[in-house]
C-alpha cells in the first residue's frame, strides 16, 4: 500500500515538474521578444566589408518589425545586392542578386527574388506568420503584404515619438504607385480590430531602404523601424559612402555612379493588369549584401 501510495506521489511530482518546465519555458520565449530586437547587416562593396547594426522598434512598430525578422529568418537577405542607389538620400534593398555575384553584368543579369515562393506553400497559401493584409472584407484570403503602419494609414504613435528619416535609417519601401486604389482589409497594430485602405498603402513585401541624407521628414507612405544601434555602425556607413565616393573618382570627371535601368517589369497580382513598370538607378559596381542576421530578438 505504502508503494503504490509512494508511485503516485513520484507521477504527480513528474506530471507538476513537468507543467512547470512548459510554463517555464513559455515565459522565456516571450522574453526573448524584447521592445528594441537588434540585426546585424553585413554589406560589401569593392572588396571591403561593412556592418552596420540596428536596433529595430518593435514597441512602436510591432508588425513591421515583426515581417522583416521572419525573412530575416529565412535568410532571404543573405546575397541579395543594392539594386536602387537613389544619391540624393537612400539606397534600396531586398528584392534582387545575380547568380554570378562576381561576374554578373550590373545591368544584364539582375534578377528579381521570388517572394511569393518564399513567402507560399505549393498550394498557393501564405507561410508567414505575421500576416496583416486580406484582400477581401471578409479576410478569407490572407496576402503575404505587410501592412504600412504609416500615417497614411491612419496609424499614430503615443505622444508623437515615432521614428524619421535620419541618417541611416531603416524604412520600409514599395514601388506600387499611389494610383493603386483597390481597397484591401489590414489589421491594426496591437488590437483586433481591421481597417481597410488602398493597396499601396499596404504592399510592402521585402523591399527596404537605408536613408542616406544627413536628416529628413517623416514619411507618410513608408514606415521608419530602425535606427543605426551605435557609432560603431555610423562609422561603417559614412566608410561605404566614401569608399563609393573614391570609386566614382577613379572613373573620371563624368563619369555616373549610377545607370537608369528602365520598364523593369514588378509582377503583382494585386494590381491591376497583374504587374507595373519602374526604373531603377543600378549601382555600376555592385553593393552587396552579404548576410542579415538578428543578435537580439
Amino acid at each position: 500500500m505504502a508503494k503504490r501510495i509512494g508511485g503516485k506521489l513520484v507521477k504527480l511530482f513528474s506530471v507538476f515538474v513537468a507543467s512547470a518546465l512548459l510554463v517555464g519555458c513559455a515565459f522565456m520565449l516571450a522574453a526573448c521578444e524584447s521592445n528594441r530586437p537588434k540585426i546585424s547587416m553585413e554589406i560589401s562593396f569593392n572588396g571591403e566589408t561593412y556592418t552596420l547594426e540596428y536596433t529595430l522598434y518593435r514597441d512602436l512598430y510591432a508588425q513591421t518589425v515583426a515581417h522583416y525578422i521572419e525573412l530575416v529568418d529565412m535568410g532571404y537577405y543573405d546575397n541579395t545586392v543594392i539594386h536602387d542607389y537613389k544619391e540624393s538620400d537612400r539606397m534600396i534593398g531586398g528584392g534582387y542578386t545575380y547568380d554570378d555575384m562576381e561576374n554578373g553584368d550590373v545591368m544584364e543579369d539582375l534578377r528579381a527574388l521570388d517572394y511569393d515562393a518564399a513567402t507560399r506553400n505549393d498550394a498557393g497559401e501564405v507561410t508567414l506568420k505575421n500576416i496583416t493584409v486580406w484582400s477581401d472584407s471578409e479576410r478569407t484570403a490572407a496576402t503575404n503584404r505587410l501592412h504600412g503602419e504609416i500615417s497614411g494609414n491612419g496609424f499614430s504613435i503615443d505622444n508623437d515619438t515615432g521614428l524619421s528619416n535620419t541618417y541611416g535609417a531603416l524604412g520600409t519601401y514599395s514601388y506600387v504607385s499611389s494610383r493603386e486604389r483597390t481597397l484591401v482589409t489590414y489589421k491594426q497594430s496591437s488590437s483586433d480590430k481591421y481597417g481597410q485602405s488602398e493597396y499601396y498603402k499596404n504592399s510592402t513585401t521585402s523591399l527596404f531602404y537605408i536613408f542616406t541624407a544627413s536628416s529628413g521628414s517623416s514619411e507618410s507612405r513608408y514606415c521608419v523601424f530602425g535606427e543605426l544601434a551605435d557609432e560603431d555602425s555610423k562609422t561603417a556607413l559614412d566608410d561605404l559612402l566614401a569608399a563609393i565616393s573614391d570609386y566614382v573618382d577613379t572613373l573620371g570627371d563624368d563619369a555616373e555612379f549610377t545607370q537608369m535601368k528602365e520598364d523593369v517589369v514588378i509582377q503583382d497580382e494585386f494590381v491591376d493588369g497583374g504587374s507595373y513598370n519602374v526604373d531603377f538607378e543600378v549601382p555600376q559596381s555592385k553593393i552587396v549584401i552579404k548576410n542579415v542576421d538578428v543578435v537580439k530578438y
